[in-house]
């Protein structure tokens, strides 16, 4: 038996993730896609006509003639030179694919709340390096206030430190109302709190993978069939057609004076036959090539997709190389302040470092350190752009 299995399990984060509101706005356009698809799936067939007719006339002169009708008809084709099974292919196709754009709806919904947390995080850990360069500013200024007073250095050296602490306040505050942002529009998509998220991790995936089971991708080849469905009922609507035609008559004849010619009656009676139809159109070609020549795109396009995605996949899988030798250096040089703080911890000890400057350097210890895990962050945020549209099948 085949089942589905998502790599990601997305359907779990759509259930805890996403509003009520959101997650009902899904629901509806599910349940409209599947009404449309009945409804395209019946569209082959013809309407029962029920009709009813009621009329007086006086063409035998002083006799009145009152006539009641009541009909049961149908004209149904039962051949349309395969028309009616690529109409039933059709519908259940594009049943498919709509279903399948909705399931593609709810993931963007879900990855947009997801970026929004990555990005609170990320900003979060920013935050937290601008409170550190902030306290070494402070230091800093501290040092170069001494210094002035001391006549060793100029006032541009402290202007300068100063402006730099300041300016990095300025830069505190826009983080706040950045990362207040992230929540007002994380809250219009979901009811967790956005700080209270967990972050899924991922493992970097096979470019063949990340094509073959992107859903773009498969929702390109569903349309190829569509397409290929609307062809061949284009074809099919313009050759040979048998209908069936029946009727069940009920008929009532009353007049306004009897005689032995003229008598009420209840007449029952019913018609039954076929007609074979040759529609000669002359547009009928210019249709055909229309739907012939949308089928042959729709070829082109899924050719189209795959370079795409073959294309993001690298221009990711480059980002993350590039992610990857930037935590190297931040590696570098945090093992170049370890080195540092042990060597200013043996310096204060001999009076030739304060503890003002241990702290400098702990503080640009931790910003490394920080870095690394915004950048670990950034490529979970990277490979979400290849797992949130990917779907695996497991026998």
């Amino acid at each position: 038996m085949k089942k589905l299995i998502l790599l990601f399990p997305f359907v779990l984060f759509a259930n805890n993730l996403l509003n009520d509101l959101k997650q009902k706005e899904l629901f509806f356009d599910k349940q409209k896609s599947i009404e449309n698809s009945k409804e395209v799936l019946k569209s082959w067939i013809n309407p029962i006509n029920l009709t009813y007719s009621y009329s007086k006339d006086n063409s035998l002169g002083d006799i009145k003639t009152t006539t009641k009708t009541f009909s049961i008809s149908v004209n149904q084709p039962i051949f349309k030179s395969g028309a009616i099974y690529y109409s039933i292919k059709y519908a259940n196709d594009s049943k498919e694919f709509n279903l399948l754009n909705i399931e593609l709806q709810k993931r963007e919904l879900i990855k947009k709340a997801l970026d929004l947390a990555f990005d609170y995080k990320i900003n979060s850990l920013n935050k937290e390096i601008i409170l550190l360069n902030i306290e070494n500013a402070k230091i800093d200024v501290k040092k170069k206030k001494e210094a002035f007073l001391k006549g060793i250095e100029d006032s541009t050296f402290l202007n300068n430190a100063i402006l730099n602490l300041n300016n990095l306040k300025l830069n505190l505050e826009e983080l706040k109302v950045n990362l207040n942002n992230l929540k007002y529009s994380f809250n219009n998509i979901s009811n967790l709190q956005i700080d209270k998220v967990k972050l899924p991790e991922f493992k970097l995936i096979s470019k063949e993978e990340f094509i073959n089971s992107n859903i773009d991708y498969i929702l390109q080849k569903k349309l190829k069939k569509v397409k290929k469905d609307l062809h061949k009922m284009q074809i099919g609507n313009q050759l040979l057609s048998v209908n069936l035609q029946a009727s069940l008559n009920w008929q009532n004849i009353d007049y306004s004076k009897t005689t032995p010619n003229l008598q009420n009656r209840n007449i029952d009676f019913y018609k039954i036959g076929f007609s074979v139809v040759l529609p000669i159109s002359f547009n009928a070609l210019n249709k055909i090539e229309q739907t012939k020549l949308d089928y042959l795109k729709s070829t082109i396009l899924l050719e189209d997709k795959k370079v795409t995605l073959a294309n993001e996949y690298k221009s990711i899988l480059s980002q993350i190389k590039l992610i990857n030798r930037k935590i190297a250096i931040y590696k570098q040089n945090i093992k170049i302040y370890n080195d540092l703080i042990s060597s200013t911890k043996d310096s204060i000890i001999v009076g030739n470092a304060t503890k003002l400057d241990l702290i400098l350097l702990q503080n640009s210890q931790k910003t490394n350190e920080l870095n690394i895990k915004i950048l670990k962050l950034q490529k979970e945020k990277l490979l979400l752009n290849l797992y949130y549209k990917l779907l695996s099948y497991q026998l």
